[in-house]
This record gives C-alpha cells, structure tokens and sequence, in this order.
C-alpha cells in the first residue's frame, strides 16, 4: 500500500514538474548591467505621441538593476538613465532578458534573449554604407556653403536625394523580406516621410498575418487610410487653430476663392526658413491674381514662432497649436516631415503636394498667368 502511494506522489510530482515547465513566460525581465556609470535610478518608457511614458523603474546597485513589464507584442522601448540624457534603444519581448552596456556605449548595449532586437540590429547594420555616403555628403555640403558655391550646394542636394531614394528602396525591400518581424513595420513607421502609400500598401500586403496586432503594423494601416484621404484630387480637410492673437481660424474660411498654398512649417526647421524666401516670392507675385498662403506652425514656443513671422516677411494667415510635431493638423494630413505644403484649387480640392523653389513658381504661373 505504502509503495502504490509513494508512486502515486511521484506520478503528481513529475506532473507538476512538466506542467510548471510548460507554463508560458508572463511577461519580461529585463536583466540589466551598465559598466562605468553611478549608481542612479532606471527608468523603463516609451515615445508616445509627443510625449515620455514611464512603464517601470529600478534603482541601480553596482551598476546592476532588473526591470519588469509586460508586452502583447514586441515593441521598442528606452532605459534612460535618470537625471541624464543617456538611454539604451532595446526591442522588448516576453521572457528573461539581459542588458549589457558599457556607459561610453549605452546607446549600443548587447542584448540577449529578444530575437527582435537582433532584427534590429541587423536591419542598423544594413545602413552602414548608405549612412556613411549621407555623413560625407554632410561634409561637402557644409564646405560647399561656406564657400558659398550655390552650383556645388544645388548638385550636392541632388545627390542627396538620389540616396534618400536608394535608402527608401532598401527599407521597403528589407521590411518585405523580413515579414514575419515586427521590426517590418517598425522601421517603415519611422522612415514614412520617404514613402508614397503604395509603397506602404506593398509593405502591408507582404507582412505575415502573426504581426497584424503589432502597434507598429497599425500604425502603417492609420498612415496609409489618412494619406488616401488627403491624396491629391481629394478634397481638402478643414481644421481650426488659433492664430498668433488667440483666435480661432478654419482653413476653410480662407477656401472658396482662390489657390491656397497650405504650408506647415517651423520657426526651428532650417529647411523650412530657407524655402520662406521663395515663398514670399510666389506670395508677391500671385496675390492680386487669386493665390494666397495658410501657415500652420508645428512650434512649440509662441514668441519663436511670431518673431519667425516677422523676420521673414511671412504676411498671410497664420496659425498654431504649439503641439510641436503632436500637432492636429499635421495629424489630419500625415505630416513627417517639414517643410510640407499642399496646394487647393478654388473648389478646396488638393491639386499638388511639396512644390517647392521653381516648381511652385511655374505652377502658379501656368495656373493663374
């Protein structure tokens, strides 16, 4: 009797055993080391429209400390240090994980336990070379300025965009050829100002249906329904901001008449303050002929963004929400980058999108001349 109860016993502890085994990891342990630092505290967050969003944090004794969390999918997070500006980029997934860094080289730490991070690093890795030819270029281009060569700047600014038109392809094909990774969509969310939707709409349709729930996988569906909407030949989005003086203004009240050029800008964007120029141009010249300027400002600071009005002679509608780049309007119209503009016919329907030096100029003349 005792013999067929002992093995009773352990027939439910093996059971146990396999059962507890096979229980699926709940959430993530982030095992983390950083060699070279203080001790401080850790602190666990995300990028979240605009905004830091702490998940977790954990004091850090001998430059060890261990994060918790929970994740439904993969997704990209940031352990900053407190009190710094230094941070590691880790691609978190369920189950144990370790974090090693050396504090010279945070924003490289060695990562185990999250295949999605070593896709991470893969697709960084790729880059090298098309990095290196954007850091050189930087380099001719500065020299090039202070030269002030024009014809060497304007040839320079070709080659840029010859290799921004490589960097999108290589993108879009490694996204499609690594489809069952949320990184796919990771790296096409964060690289969309280079997209056309199709290209976004190819990507989509190669992703494998195991990622569809990703963050990053809706965020490409969002980017590719609002761009469909503001394409060209789709009729203008309305929206209401408020102006420099506080008060409310619809795009729509300045529709109805003339050609509108709606140019989303910043008082910090270079790019944005050395197209102003031309813009002014077009201003002076199309006014009286049926064209005018809505400006909407993705600043942050009012007195940046009234004091760059007046220096740069900007005298049509202005308005902001000081939201930076979480702003509404850049929101309605998929904005990812600035400058960006849109231009409407009189019936409010998009007609052109980005022109920008001789093109918008040659526009407006074939348009109103």
């Amino acid at each position: 009797m005792k013999k067929i109860s002992f093995s009773l016993y352990l027939i439910a502890l093996l059971a146990l055993v396999v059962s507890c085994d096979q229980a699926p990891q709940k959430g993530f342990n982030l095992d983390i080391t950083i060699n070279g630092t203080d001790d401080t505290w850790l602190i666990l967050q995300q990028y979240t429209d605009g905004d830091w969003v702490k998940f977790d944090s954990a004091e850090m004794v001998g430059g060890k400390a261990i994060l918790h969390g929970e994740v439904e999918m993969p997704e990209m997070f940031y352990i900053a240090l407190k009190g710094t500006r230094s941070f590691m980029p880790v691609f978190v997934e369920n189950g144990n994980m370790t974090i090693l860094a050396e504090y010279d080289k945070i924003r490289n730490p060695e990562v185990t336990g999250s295949a999605s991070h070593r896709k991470y690093i893969e697709f960084n890795e790729s880059l090298v070379d098309i990095d290196a030819l954007y850091a050189e270029l930087s380099q001719q281009y500065r020299a090039a300025s202070a030269d002030k060569d024009k014809v060497l700047a304007e040839q320079i600014t070709e080659e840029f965009m010859d290799i921004d038109k490589r960097k999108a392809a290589h993108i879009k094909n490694f996204a499609i050829s690594n489809n069952t990774s949320v990184v796919a969509p990771y790296v096409i969310v964060n690289n969309s100002y280079m997209f056309e939707v199709q290209d976004m709409e190819d990507v989509m349709t190669a992703l494998d249906p195991v990622i569809e729930n990703s963050v990053y996988t809706k965020s490409v569906s969002e980017k590719v329904a609002v761009l469909k909407r503001v394409a060209i030949g789709q009729p203008f989005v309305d929206f209401t901001l408020n102006d420099p003086e506080g008060n409310p203004v619809s795009l729509a009240s300045v529709t109805g008449t003339n050609y509108i050029l709606v140019d989303f800008w910043a008082s910090w964007c270079q790019p944005c303050r050395r197209e102003n120029p031309n813009i002014v141009l077009a201003y002076n010249n199309f006014h009286d002929k049926g064209f005018d300027i809505f400006g909407i400002s993705f600043d942050k600071n009012h007195g940046d963004w009234v004091q760059a009005i007046t220096d740069d002679n900007l005298s049509w509608s202005h308005v902001s929400d000081l939201k930076f780049w979480s702003s509404e309007a850049g929101k309605l119209y998929g904005v990812q980058s600035i400058p960006h503009s849109i231009l409407l016919d009189p019936d409010g329907i998009i007609i052109a999108k980005n022109l920008r030096g001789e093109e918008l100029q040659n526009k407006l003349a074939e348009l109103l001349n």
